[in-house]
């Protein structure tokens, strides 16, 4: 059984983690207000940031690998500088609870979800709102950014994926719907497939262009609260209220292995660049690191 290389911890639920660019660093948002920046492979915690009043949804480190942007459900985004520690900028424009966050590949803009059922999109450069791209008849959960920097997925209580033009600013599809209210997305490195796990334990695999179902993935006996595609593609791993982590096998969707080291709801996984290291987050308040450099080679 697959054992984690590395254990860090906030002394509130953490959910959220992400990769530095050179896979060196580790980044955690969590429920008690602070954002945590740890040096690998010594897990050593370099840095701290104080800001957000409420907890942090998301964080993820910027292309030019001195900045990491946050997200929380005090409403804003905030930009960080990594080197000093301190606030870039600040970000707000929401009514209610910010709950997700993803930013384009590139770094040049970000999208953000949250209780108000909004769904905006912002320019990392000038630190501002572009634009509403639409809104959800219901709470949103879970927002994606496409690979290509050119479409953004969105979901939440109301049970359709929705699909948004970046350049167009315009609603571009809906996808589904669950048969339950959607907890988590991610998009395929290749841009074409979107994962999307829900309350009834599911997980669904939607081609992108189509909207049509690909696979039906079961296993988990609680809700689907994250997902995260390998680098490489061939690997789809998810995180649930039942404490386990599981390995899907792509295109196949074959069952391969569960992780089970967090004794409390999976809210954050993210893989390190080269795919070698997955990194999850839990409601225990613990974040395992783990060795997955087989699951890179294959």
């Amino acid at each position: 059984m697959r054992q984690p290389l590395i254990r860090l911890q906030h002394p509130n639920a953490v959910y959220s983690v992400a990769f530095s660019a050179d896979g060196a660093q580790l980044a955690s948002g969590s429920l008690d207000k602070t954002i945590k920046l740890w040096d690998l492979p010594g897990a050593d915690e370099r840095l701290r940031l104080r800001g957000h009043s409420e907890a942090i949804c998301s964080v993820s480190f910027l292309p030019d690998g001195k900045s990491l942007l946050s997200a929380g459900l005090d409403r804003t985004l905030r930009i960080w500088d990594l080197e000093t520690g301190k606030l870039r900028a600040t970000m707000s424009g929401h009514q209610a609870y910010l709950t997700c966050m993803a930013r384009s590949v590139d770094g040049r803009f970000a999208v953000s979800g949250a209780h108000d059922k909004a769904v905006l999109l912002w320019d990392l450069s000038s630190n501002s709102r572009l634009a509403t791209l639409g809104t959800h008849t219901d709470l949103i959960n879970c927002i994606a950014f496409s690979p290509s920097g050119t479409a953004v997925a969105s979901a939440g209580h109301d049970l359709v994926i929705r699909l948004w033009n970046v350049d167009e600013r315009s609603a571009a599809q809906t996808i589904g719907p669950h048969d339950a209210p959607i907890q988590s997305l991610a998009y395929s490195p290749d841009g074409n497939t979107i994962a999307a796990g829900d309350d009834n334990r599911v997980i669904r695999l939607w081609n992108a262009a189509t909207a049509e179902m690909r696979a039906e993935l079961g296993g988990h006996a609680g809700t689907v609260k994250s997902l995260c595609f390998s680098p490489n593609g061939r690997w789809l791993i998810s995180g649930s209220s039942d404490t386990t982590i599981r390995l899907y096998e792509l295109p196949s969707g074959r069952f391969v292995e569960a992780l089970t080291a967090h004794r409390n709801s999976v809210y954050g996984l993210a893989f390190s660049p080269d795919g070698s290291r997955l990194a999850s987050a839990g409601f225990d308040r613990q974040i395992y690191v783990w060795d997955t450099s087989d699951l890179a080679a294959s």
